[in-house]
């Protein structure tokens, strides 16, 4: 009687195991191209649990990542990558212009390109010189000439610039001047444009103390702000990031194309 009851009380505990296989895949939104299209990028994970009476545990295995290019407006994909080899998960993946995707590692400083509708390329490790902001990386974008902004800043980096075609990294201690209050920055035809959050001191009620907005400036001197009492719903004073997406600027939720001779964010969708 005592070893039936002592084997319910295993089979209960540790009886009944089974393990379940699924897909913890998860995407990422790098950026617009022309106003309808929408690049992707998704890192595919295997996820294994096993159930057990006292709980289950589940772990992960990395298999590789794939881009895709789907219609904004239908959500039909126009286009899917062979996924990669390379097992590791990247840190940033960015679309420096209309066809190419810039991917990059933090723990080794490995920097991929893959230029859509094309292979997968890995550029290897470029050298850097001045300080280093490798592991503050967020985003990169186009510079012109051939080069990358590295954006992203540490106490004593405030940016870096990658030469493409020899390989090779600047860092910054300073930002440009017109760079300022900046959270995104890019390259136009030449120009270098930037958006950013700003706030101005004014007491609409007693809980809104300021007025919030974004902002955008080139290095030609020209610049506006779109302020939130501009924005249909918005809070007034809502302070968020201004992100720069390729073909839009994002803000508070919505897309703001950029009137490059204006200077100005009109919003799309």
């Amino acid at each position: 009687m005592i070893i039936l009851m002592l084997t319910s009380v295993w089979v209960s505990l540790y009886g009944c195991w089974n393990e379940s296989v699924g897909d913890a895949s998860h995407s990422k939104l790098i950026g617009y191209i022309s106003d309808s299209l929408v690049v992707y990028a998704t890192e595919d994970i295997e996820e294994t649990c096993v159930h057990k009476p006292l709980g289950e545990e589940c772990s992960d295995k990395d298999k590789g990542f794939f881009l895709s290019v789907e219609n904004f407006y239908t959500n039909n994909v126009l286009w899917e990558s062979l996924h990669t080899d390379e097992m590791d998960v990247f840190d940033v993946y960015d679309l420096v212009n209309d066809s190419t995707v810039v991917i990059f590692r933090k723990s080794d400083g490995s920097f991929f390109k893959w230029i859509l509708g094309e292979k997968f390329e890995k550029l290897g490790v470029f050298s850097w010189s001045g300080c280093n902001t490798q592991e503050r990386i967020n985003s990169i974008r186009n510079w012109g000439d051939g080069k990358w902004r590295l954006v992203g800043k540490s106490v004593n980096c405030a940016y870096a610039i990658a030469d493409v075609e020899k390989k090779k990294i600047i860092g910054y201690e300073k930002l440009d001047d017109f760079a300022e209050d900046c959270s995104d920055l890019w390259d136009h035809g030449g120009v270098k444009y930037c958006v950013g959050a700003v706030k101005r001191d004014t007491v609409m009620s007693y809980y809104e103390r300021y007025l919030a907005g974004a902002m955008i400036r080139n290095d030609k001197g020209f610049s506006d702000t779109l302020w939130n009492n501009q924005i249909e719903g918005a809070s007034l004073n809502s302070y968020h990031a201004v992100e720069f997406k390729n073909s839009f600027v994002c803000y508070l939720g919505r897309y703001y194309k950029v009137d490059y001779e204006a200077v100005k964010m009109v919003f799309d969708h």
